[in-house]
């Protein structure tokens, strides 16, 4: 993903996961300053449009190492294309944060590539196999 205000790329991470019929998921998010890594793991909500666009909307903060303390009021929203080329599925698309007191609103866009499950490369598979009881997830880098 890459932030439009700070010209950074950062990676981000998903697992989603259906259950009857209702999709869901996780979502991490990781970038670097000063040679320290910090890391954020949110619940978020999966939903499909009825124009086709793949939207996932932060849920609620599970797990960070943030230097500061996270406003719990600034919430991710990513609106994507899915879309398959050859063998590969990948999701392109736009993320915009709402504004608040503190922070002024975020856009940028990302790409997510559909991998197979390297699941001892994955951060946030990791974290689940520790935290969660989900079955049937695909993981999507």
């Amino acid at each position: 993903m890459y932030n439009d205000s700070t010209k950074q790329s950062l990676d981000y991470e998903i697992v989603i996961s259906k259950v009857k019929g209702k999709l869901t998921g996780f979502s991490h998010t990781s970038y670097v300053i000063n040679d320290k890594k910090y890391y954020g793991i949110k619940k978020i909500s999966v939903r499909v449009a009825k124009n086709g666009k793949i939207i996932f909307q932060d849920a609620k903060l599970l797990e960070n190492n943030y230097a500061d303390q996270q406003n719990k009021n600034v919430i991710q929203l990513d609106v994507l294309d899915l879309a398959n080329s050859g063998s590969e599925s990948f999701m392109d698309g736009i993320f915009v944060t709402n504004r608040s007191k503190e922070y002024q609103a975020v856009t940028g866009r990302m790409s997510i590539k559909k991998v197979n499950p390297l699941l001892a490369q994955s951060d946030l598979w990791k974290y689940l196999q520790k935290n969660t009881e989900e079955d049937n997830m695909t993981v999507v880098k």
